[in-house]
Order: structure tokens, then C-alpha cells, then sequence
């Protein structure tokens, strides 16, 4: 009787097969920390896309012979998941392999920022609390301010701690300065390792229109996390929806609300375009 089915076709090829089971990150004088979170690689084949995978993973190549591969990586914006991307501001690494069935190619490439992104945050180490001031002010209708803190550090020695009691509910926080960004679509990124583990965080954008009109721009909120995060607040389309804006603040705000008392930690931000 003829099977249904093939379990084993010896003349079918084992397809060659590619891994990474880690990646690394190098950043450069005066771009800040090495801490990034790259969840995903994106693969392309001679320019077409194989596709996204979870790191680390191992996959089969349909192919053999020299082929160029790249190999560019993605995170996740505003922290949901279902907005993973390829990281604009990340390097990609190209190379020709030449694919043999059944072999598998492993690698563990180290990314680093590509030539031209611009820090107008972080430019001389700064927001890692390591430096002698705070380049977060205070503003009207805040309890309490940000300090620089040693009681839970991301790395380094310091960084900003926010406490919430019942004398001190609300935090009403902004960047020192007032940036100048770039818009129409342009790439407006910023990265920041937190720890808030009661309350929610809350980041947006203070926006300076003209006629000495200053807009206040939620954009997203935190979740409560007991592990320090890293996020990617993607601020490209609030800078773009305002054209004629002027400069921009980052915002910071939380509210103590039911509980009796909070803390967020907060370290590395940096803002980055090209």
C-alpha cells in the first residue's frame, strides 16, 4: 500500500540555517549609556525581507550559494509590544555568507548608533545622574521634586528618584531645557531606563507654540513595574503634529492617588534625531 506521506525525501537539501542567540551594543563618547533593549532582528536576504524574529531564534535559509545578508535590529516603542520596529537609529550589519545546506551560520553582532544622530539630551553624559546637577525642573502644581538618588541605580552610582506621601501627591516634573526638533516625519526618539513599581508614570510634551502659548501634550503612560524597563518613547509624531511649535519640554508627572506612598526611579534618558 503507498504511504500518504514522506516522512524522510533523501534528495530534498537540509536548508542552510542561521542564529543569534545574542547581541551586544556599543555607544560612543558623548552618546550616554550602552543599555538598550534590542528584542528583535529583522533578516534580509539580498534585500528581501526573510523576516523578524524574537532573539534568540534559529532559522532555516530557503537559499545557498554567496548571499548578502543583513541583519538590522528592532525594539519595542512606547512599551506595546504590538509596535515592534526596526530601531532607525541602530547600525545594520551587512554580510556575504555563502549559505551551505545543512550548516548553521551563528552569530553575535554588536550594534552601534549610526553616523549623524544627533543628542540635544545627553550630549555630555547627560540625564545619567552622574553629573553634579539635575537637568529636570520642578514646575507649578508639583509637591516634590526629582534627587539624585543611590537607593535602586540602574547602573552607575545614582539615579532620579521621585517620592510620593501623603504630603507630597503629585509630581509635576519637566526637562531643564527647551529642545528644537525636527519635524514633518522626522525620527524623534527617547530612550530612558525606569523603575516605578506603585504608580503609574506619566510622559508627554510641553509645547511652545507662538504667541507665548505653551501647550501640555499627554503621550503615554508607564505601567507599574517591579523591574527596572527600558523604553522607547517615540515622540516623532507629536513634534510633527505641531509645525509651527518653537521648542518643546519633555514632561514627566505622577500622582500618588489611593496609596499611602511611591517611588520612581528613572535613568539614561537621552532624546536622539538625525
Amino acid at each position: 500500500m503507498a504511504s500518504s506521506c514522506e516522512i524522510i525525501n533523501p534528495d530534498e537539501d537540509m536548508p542552510a540555517k542561521i542564529s543569534i542567540n545574542s547581541v551586544s551594543f556599543k555607544a560612543e563618547p558623548m552618546q550616554g549609556t550602552d543599555s538598550v533593549d534590542i528584542q528583535d532582528i529583522w533578516i534580509y536576504s539580498d534585500n528581501d525581507l526573510v523576516g523578524a524574529y524574537q532573539i534568540p531564534f534559529t532559522i532555516p535559509i530557503l537559499a545557498n550559494g554567496n548571499h548578502n545578508l543583513t541583519i538590522r535590529p528592532g525594539v519595542i516603542l512606547n512599551g506595546i509590544a504590538a509596535t515592534r520596529t526596526i530601531n532607525p537609529f541602530y547600525t545594520s550589519i551587512n554580510k556575504v555568507i555563502n549559505l551551505v545546506p545543512g550548516e548553521i551560520f551563528s552569530f553575535s553582532p554588536t550594534f552601534k548608533y549610526v553616523d549623524g544622530v544627533v543628542f540635544p539630551w545627553n550630549s555630555k553624559g547627560e540625564e545619567d545622574f552622574e553629573e553634579g546637577g539635575i537637568s529636570i525642573d520642578s514646575v507649578s502644581g508639583s509637591s516634590t521634586k526629582i534627587r539624585k538618588s543611590k537607593l535602586d541605580v540602574y547602573e552607575g552610582d545614582y539615579s532620579g528618584e521621585i517620592d510620593l506621601d501623603a504630603g507630597h501627591k503629585t509630581y509635576r516634573g519637566q526637562s531643564s531645557k527647551e529642545f528644537n526638533l525636527p519635524k514633518s516625519g522626522a525620527y524623534v526618539v527617547m530612550e530612558m531606563n525606569v523603575k516605578n513599581t506603585q504608580t503609574p508614570l506619566y510622559i508627554g510634551m510641553y509645547v511652545y507654540l507662538p504667541g507665548n502659548t505653551v501647550r501640555d501634550v499627554s503621550h503615554m503612560m508607564v505601567n507599574p513595574t517591579t523591574k527596572w524597563k527600558k523604553l522607547y518613547v517615540n515622540f516623532t509624531e507629536l513634534v510633527s503634529y505641531y509645525p509651527n511649535a518653537k521648542s518643546y519640554r519633555v514632561s514627566f508627572k505622577a500622582d500618588l492617588g489611593s496609596l499611602d506612598s511611591a517611588k520612581i526611579f528613572i535613568d539614561n534618558i537621552k532624546i536622539m534625531h538625525f
